[in-house]
Order: C-alpha cells, then sequence, then structure tokens
C-alpha cells in the first residue's frame, strides 16, 4: 500500500478523473496536494487505486457519461476543490492506430472515446477550479485534422479559463523513458498567474536518467520465473549503486523509495516460446529486429517481415526505455530486457513509469501490465 504522508487542511485540494491506477494523483500526492476522490470506470484500475490510496475517502468506479459532478460533489459536502487532473482515454487519438485508417485519413472511425474530454469539461465547468490539467497522447494534435485538440481549448476558455498547451518530456523529468505526452493546462481567468514555457522537474528527479539506473538492482529472472513476493537482494542492490554513482542511488531511493518498501511485489517475467527466445538472443542491446534484419541477420518468427520488422526491440541500459504502453499486456516484445533474455516485469515497467516499489498490484499479471501502460506517468505532477 502506499505510505500516505499526513497533509494539513491548508493543502490545496484535487480531483482525479479517469484517474486509472494512480499515477497522476501519486504525484499530486508528492507535490503536497491533497485528493478529495479519484473516478475511473476501469475495475481493475480502480481495485489498484484502492489499495494503494486507502487515505482518500471517495474512490469510485464510475463510467462519467452516467455519473454527474453534481452526485460527486454531494458526496463531497461541497468541499471545496482547488484542481481537477485528469487522462481522458487516449486510444481514440493514438497515433498507432493511424496505420489502418482508425484515427487518421478518410478511413477515420468514429471512436466514442474521442468525446470523453467533454465529462472532463462538464466537471470544470461544476467545480470551476483554480487549475486543471489533461493529459493524453500527442495523437490528439492531428487526430481528425486537430479538430479534438481545438475543441478542448476552445470550449474551456468558454468556461472562464486562460488555455495553455504544453508538451511533456519525460525524460527530461527525470524518467527512464522516450515519453512525450500533451497537456492542457488550464487557469480560472479570475486569478493571477502565467504559463511556464517549460516544465521544471521535480527536486527528487535527475532529467536524462537511462533505464540502467531504474532496473540494475533487480533480481536476475529467466522467463517464466519470479515470485509475486520476495525479498530484495541487498548485495546485487549495493554493487548497483557503486556502478551506477549518483544518478543510480536517487532514482532507487528517491524516486523508487525502496527504503520505505519491505518486500519486492510484482517481479515475475512471463513465458516466452523457445522460437521468441532465440530471437531475443540474436539482438545486440539497444537493436530492435528492423535493424538486425538491414545487418542481415535472419530471424525465426512467422511474420511478414514488411509488417512486422520492428516486431523484438532490445532496449539498452545506456538509453531511456521505448514508451511503456498498455500492450505490454499482449507479448512484450517490444520490451525485451537490457541483459536478461526475457520480456519487462510488470514492476519493471512500474520503474519504468516512475511508480515507487511499495506501489502495489494485487491484480492479475496481465491487468498489472495493462493499468501500468494506461498510466499518467507519476513525474507529471511531482
Amino acid at each position: 500500500m502506499f505510505k500516505h504522508t499526513p497533509v494539513t487542511q491548508q493543502n490545496p485540494t484535487f480531483i482525479d478523473l479517469f484517474c486509472g491506477c494512480g499515477g497522476f494523483s501519486l504525484g499530486m500526492e508528492r507535490a503536497g496536494f491533497t485528493c478529495l476522490a479519484a473516478l475511473d470506470f476501469n475495475p481493475q484500475a480502480v481495485a489498484v487505486f484502492r489499495h494503494n490510496f486507502q487515505h482518500v475517502p471517495h474512490i469510485l468506479e464510475k463510467d462519467m457519461t452516467m455519473f454527474g459532478p453534481d452526485e460527486l460533489d454531494a458526496l463531497l459536502g461541497n468541499q471545496k476543490v482547488d484542481v481537477v487532473v485528469g487522462g481522458p482515454p487516449c486510444q481514440g487519438f493514438s497515433t498507432a492506430r493511424q496505420r489502418d485508417g482508425a484515427n487518421h485519413g478518410a478511413r477515420l472511425k468514429d471512436d466514442s472515446r474521442r468525446h470523453l474530454y467533454k465529462e472532463f469539461l462538464r466537471y470544470i465547468g461544476y467545480f470551476k477550479p483554480r487549475v486543471f490539467v489533461m493529459e493524453n497522447v500527442l495523437g490528439i494534435r492531428t487526430a481528425v485534422g486537430g479538430a479534438y485538440f481545438t475543441a478542448v481549448q476552445h470550449e474551456a476558455r468558454a468556461l472562464g479559463y486562460r488555455v495553455h498547451p504544453q508538451i511533456e518530456h519525460a525524460y527530461d523529468l527525470g524518467v527512464p523513458q522516450k515519453r512525450r505526452r500533451q497537456l492542457i493546462i488550464g487557469v480560472r481567468g479570475d486569478l493571477p498567474g502565467y504559463f511556464p514555457t517549460e516544465l521544471i522537474p521535480a527536486k527528487r528527479a535527475i532529467p536524462q536518467t537511462n533505464l540502467g539506473a531504474a532496473l540494475g538492482d533487480l533480481p536476475i529472472l529467466n522467463a517464466g520465473e519470479g515470485e509475486e513476493n520476495r525479498a530484495y537482494d541487498v548485495d546485487r542492490r549495493k554493487c548497483h549503486l557503486d556502478e551506477g554513482g549518483e544518478t543510480a542511488k536517487n532514482y532507487i531511493f528517491k524516486v523508487l523509495e525502496v527504503n520505505r518498501t519491505k518486500r519486492l511485489t510484482a517481479h515475475v517475467a512471463r513465458p516466452h516460446s523457445a522460437r521468441d527466445l532465440r530471437d531475443f538472443a540474436k539482438l545486440a542491446e539497444g537493436q530492435s529486429s528492423a535493424n538486425a534484419m538491414r545487418a542481415g541477420v535472419e530471424f525465426d518468427f512467422p511474420y511478414d517481415r514488411g509488417s512486422f520488422s520492428d516486431r523484438y526491440t532490445h532496449q539498452s541500459r545506456f538509453k531511456p526505455c521505448s514508451t511503456i504502453v498498455a500492450h505490454l499486456s499482449k507479448d512484450g516484445l517490444m520490451f525485451i530486457h537490457p541483459t536478461e533474455n526475457r520480456s519487462l516485469t510488470p514492476r519493471e515497467a512500474a520503474r519504468v513509469q516512475s511508480f515507487p516499489d511499495h506501489f502495489e498490484l494485487p491484480i492479475p499479471r496481465t491487468h498489472q501490465y495493462r493499468v501500468i501502460g494506461n498510466a499518467v506517468n507519476c513525474r507529471i505532477a511531482a
């Protein structure tokens, strides 16, 4: 369970909409805000949120199209809401779905998730917070010709907010990941203030931390090995800290907070076929299957080489990880461990997303990957 630090009534308050498993809320609490409520319709994500944020008074499994802000207000007892944060589902804007025309071009497919930003703004219009922050993928800028990107800003301004779109570079905020996300930030028009031109890393962060710093202390696993709850390998951690220097020490203790965690959880590697393991072994650290094929490497995987040329990616200790996505729940083939012949475990994915080790995932492994991949990165808020 997330070990909450008590706060006082002077702390500014927030609600988290489309909260997922709690990445945004974790960052906000680390920054000194008090969470009044969190809402999401996904039962596994809500289960994880409830397990880790037992101090939050209202954690609701709700479809926001069917549950209005007046109903939440009644639960809150008319408490003041200073900030509203949230990440409406991004699949309707993802550039990954532009290849089949789902989110782009003449073959654009209707997707009701593109309209969920309206539910977010419905809560903004009701609670009138001082500030709101909405997070989404960069694809919102271009999906449907940028119509939704423009609409979010226009409709928020109509509610009385000064609105500023800003791109978050997770790697520059101290996250070992190639993650870029779109923020849309609003400040209520009656308040003074301005938008900074860039996000400032939290004090606990070292910008441009690479993947090796985040994973190097974890116990070595083969594919299919691991335990849901086990002791740390303290000798391996010592070697990692000696070799990784200040960056590794900072990430292990200040970001992952291992000193506040008694046991290592969710470090269980999925099994892989013998064929996949042979193909993994053909890749050099930091190499994708597309690059390897151009160099003459022949793989065993029985897929069209044109469509699946980037099927495998061997991550590197000396670079940021590829963007953690919910597709990790399917196979993990684009997230091969830098030094071990397997894909990343849920705990490793959570570490790359900057979740501390005491953030637990008491759900089946497939769902662990999915909720972590869908999470807003903790470092946005803190």
